[in-house]
């Protein structure tokens, strides 16, 4: 009997000792790519309110860099093809401080034309295109201050992208950036009402070139680190634990689950189970 007493106490705190283990060992894949920063969503209502006050370039990239939540800084670039004006945003997967088209991913772009501005998103952010009225906003200010010579008159530079990375970094562990993760998750939970299957559809379109990054965070283990999931301490405390917190801000239960931006997530272990929920980008 006591032999029998002893085994069924060990079998009872199997899980939880199963359980430890993993939190221990940090997050899994599926929980990494499950948050927007993984993804390359970014909450465009607030780029657009952030273009529409900023009065330099500089200031536009470091408040589009602290609105987004992913680990690749925000890198932008403007040029004039006749009477339309364009500016980009891009993420620098590769982090080499400069935009390929071929290997990183391009978010955004706000577009002049006709004394008409158009915000449109790019793939994961695809679900949205807003329109907004006339106004010099920041394309007077780019126009009239170009930084480089060729097709772009203002583009990103090294120097510029090592001040943002130290910038940010300061920045992500203020309460600041606890305030901006309750502000990106309202907005997820608007688009999802709103643009519903758009939104859904828009996951699934991701760019080769996030594909690969994806791939090669997944080979290296690189996303363990990542800070689409790694908060600081205080931000952790401030969440509103299970099933909510502040955009995704995880808040993990000895379940393998986590709260985030687009609502609780659930992982059981095998992956092929019936209880598994894959990412929307991952199907």
């Amino acid at each position: 009997m006591a032999l029998a007493m002893s085994a069924s106490s060990l079998l009872a705190g199997a899980p939880l000792l199963v359980a430890c283990g993993d939190s221990s060992s940090g997050p899994s894949y599926s929980q990494w790519a499950a948050t927007d920063g993984a993804a390359g969503r970014i909450n465009l209502d607030d780029v657009q309110e952030a273009f529409k006050e900023s009065s330099s370039a500089t200031e536009f990239e470091s408040r589009v860099n602290k609105i987004y939540e992913g680990d690749g800084i925000i890198l932008i670039r403007s040029r004039q093809d006749g009477e339309r004006l364009t500016l980009e945003g891009w993420e620098d997967l590769d982090n080499n401080s400069q935009i390929d088209d071929a290997t990183d991913d391009q978010l955004f772009a706000i577009i002049k034309e006709d004394e008409q501005h158009q915000l449109r998103g790019y793939h994961a952010n695809s679900y949205y295109n807003s329109h907004f009225g006339a106004g010099d906003f920041l394309f007077t200010y780019l126009i009239f201050s170009s930084l480089s010579r060729g097709p772009y008159y203002y583009q990103t530079g090294p120097g510029r992208a090592t001040t943002i990375r130290q910038d940010r970094s300061s920045y992500r562990g203020s309460s600041g950036y606890d305030s901006q993760l309750d502000r990106n998750r309202q907005y997820t939970s608007r688009q999802q009402t709103f643009a519903g299957s758009r939104y859904q559809e828009a996951g699934r379109g991701v760019s080769s070139g996030r594909q690969t990054y994806q791939q090669t965070q997944r080979s290296s283990g690189g996303f363990r680190n990542s800070s689409s999931i790694t908060r600081s301490s205080s931000s952790i405390s401030r969440s509103s634990g299970i099933g909510g917190g502040s955009g995704s801000t995880i808040s993990r239960s000895s379940f393998g689950g986590f709260s985030g931006g687009g609502g609780r997530v659930n992982f059981r272990n095998d992956p092929d189970s019936d209880g598994w929920t894959r990412p929307a980008w991952l199907a």
